[in-house]
């Protein structure tokens, strides 16, 4: 009797599975208005563009280290940048708007400030943010 009805609980739980998975397959996708391909292919994920170097022409300035959401418009107001220093040592972090920083088709971030305005820059307090 115990197996008969093991027997039937998992014929039960196999054909349930079976149901389930093909119930998923066909389950209709709903884009999500604003977000298409022509969308996505002019973007990029945050975690790939923290790192990354900025430059005037050809010398290395700063390295985005954060960047900062406008929670109240979805904007991208500004880009932290770390400047100075040597290999991590001594440097300060300065906030640089957004439209300061350009990125080229190789995804080369440039911008027209200089060093020196950067690290005259007052230094970014991280306390500031909500």
């Amino acid at each position: 009797m115990k197996t008969a009805t093991l027997i039937v609980c998992v014929m039960f739980l196999a054909l349930m599975t079976s149901h389930l998975a093909q119930s998923a397959d066909t389950a209709a996708v709903t884009p999500i208005a604003g977000i298409d391909d022509a969308v996505m292919a002019k973007s990029a994920r945050a975690s790939k563009l923290i790192g990354n170097k900025v430059y005037e022409g050809d010398t290395s300035i700063g390295q985005i280290e954060d960047i900062l959401i406008d929670l109240d418009g979805a904007t991208v107001p500004a880009v932290i940048l770390s400047v100075g220093g040597f290999l991590g040592v001594g440097d300060k972090l300065v906030a640089v708007p957004v439209e300061q920083i350009k990125v080229s088709k190789e995804a080369r971030f440039t911008t027209d400030l200089t060093k020196e305005q950067l690290t005259n820059a007052p230094a970014f307090d991280f306390g500031k943010l909500r």
